[in-house]
C-alpha cells in the first residue's frame, strides 16, 4: 500500500532507481552482507566474495564429483563444499584460519601455511589434480605460476579481483590457453564494483544444475514472447 502511495507521489524515474535499488540491496542480500559483514546472500546462506553475475553463473551448474582448490579460504569454501565432492583451501591469517575451521564442512581439508613460499606450494599438498582452482587469496601471480603442475586439462581456474592482476589473468589465458570471461559488477560487502574472471578450457562441460540454462535472474521479470511462454 505505502509502495503505491509513493509510486503515484513520485516521478517515474525516481521510482524507477528505487526498484533498482532494492533489486541490489534485498533481492541480492547486499544490504544484509554490509551490515553482517558477511559473505551472505538475502536469505543469509553463505556465498564466495566474487561478483554477483559471476555467483549466478556458477550457482546454475552442477559441480558434484569435482574437487576445488581455494586459494583463500571462507564463505567460499562454504558455497563449494556445498556443491562439489572435495574442497582443498590455505589460508596464511591465523585468525581467519581458526574461524574458518571451526565452521567447515567434512568434505573440506583447510590447510594454515603463513610462510609464503608454503602457502603457494600448498596445491602440491594433496598430490592430485584439480577440476577447478580459485586464485582469491595472497601472492595471486605466484599461485598462477603453479597451475600447469595441477589442473585437470578439463579445468576451470577462476581469478577474483582480475581488473587489479591483468599480467596474472594474462597470464593464465595465454600460458594455459583457456578462454577468458569477465564478470563485472557489484557484490557482497563492497561499495564498488569489481571483476572475477572464470577461465574455462575448450573442453570443460558444465553441466546445467536443474536441467535449464540460464537460471531465473535475481530481479528478473517473468513475460512470455508472442503469447506463447518460453521456459
Amino acid at each position: 500500500m505505502i509502495g503505491g502511495i509513493l509510486r503515484r507521489l513520485m516521478p517515474s524515474h525516481y521510482w524507477g532507481e528505487l526498484m533498482c535499488l532494492k533489486i541490489l540491496a534485498l533481492d541480492y542480500g547486499h544490504w544484509r552482507s554490509m551490515k553482517q559483514k558477511a559473505c551472505i546472500d538475502a536469505e543469509g546462506n553463505p556465498i564466495p566474495w566474487y561478483t554477483y553475475p559471476a555467483i549466478e553463473y556458477l550457482k546454475q551448474f552442477d559441480f558434484s564429483g569435482m574437487t576445488v582448490f581455494e586459494y583463500g579460504a571462507g564463505n567460499s569454501s562454504h558455497f563449494w563444499a556445498a556443491r562439489a565432492d572435495r574442497v582443498f583451501s590455505v589460508e596464511d591469517d591465523e585468525s581467519w584460519y581458526m574461524k574458518v575451521l571451526s565452521e567447515k564442512r567434512d568434505n573440506h581439508h583447510l590447510m594454515f601455511r603463513p610462510n609464503k613460499e608454503e602457502y603457494v606450494a600448498a596445491i602440491l599438498e594433496p598430490k592430485e589434480r584439480f577440476d577447478i582452482v580459485v586464485i582469491d587469496g595472497n601472492h595471486r601471480p605466484e599461485c598462477a605460476r603453479m597451475l600447469p603442475e595441477i589442473i585437470k586439462e578439463n579445468a576451470m581456474v577462476i581469478l577474483d579481483n582480475s581488473d587489479w592482476f591483468k599480467q596474472t589473468a594474462k597470464y593464465i589465458r595465454e600460458e594455459l590457453d583457456l578462454i577468458q570471461v569477465d564478470f563485472h559488477g557489484f557484490g557482497p560487502i563492497n561499495t564498488y564494483t569489481w571483476t572475477t574472471s572464470l577461465f574455462i578450457s575448450r573442453s570443460f562441460t558444465l553441466v546445467p544444475a536443474n536441467a535449464i540454462q540460464p537460471a531465473f535472474a535475481i530481479g528478473g521479470l517473468a513475460h512470455s514472447l508472442s503469447g506463447s511462454e518460453d521456459y
